[in-house]
């Protein structure tokens, strides 16, 4: 293993969770016009784009809590999807 491979990884972690928090935010901020329906077409399209964005950073960032869960030896039952 490359000697700054776990360094790469922490960062990579940290990007991604603030990828998936931007997200979050940017989703939080357009609900209120869309509860309201006072949100535009452009408005849903671009929520439509965080959430997939926000569905993929939890996902990756789950699949690389696995894999380091699984890298300990702490998985007692595999999950096929992070597999």
């Amino acid at each position: 293993m490359p000697k700054y491979s776990g360094m790469m990884w922490m960062l990579a972690f940290v990007a991604v969770f603030l990828i998936a928090t931007y997200a979050v935010s940017q989703l939080t901020s357009l609900a209120p016009r869309v509860m309201h329906g006072s949100a535009s077409a452009a408005d849903l399209l671009i929520g439509v784009g965080y959430l997939a964005v926000t569905l993929v950073s939890v996902l990756i960032l789950g699949r690389m809590i696995y894999s380091s869960e699984r890298a300990a030896g702490r998985v007692r039952r595999r999950v096929k999807m992070f597999e």
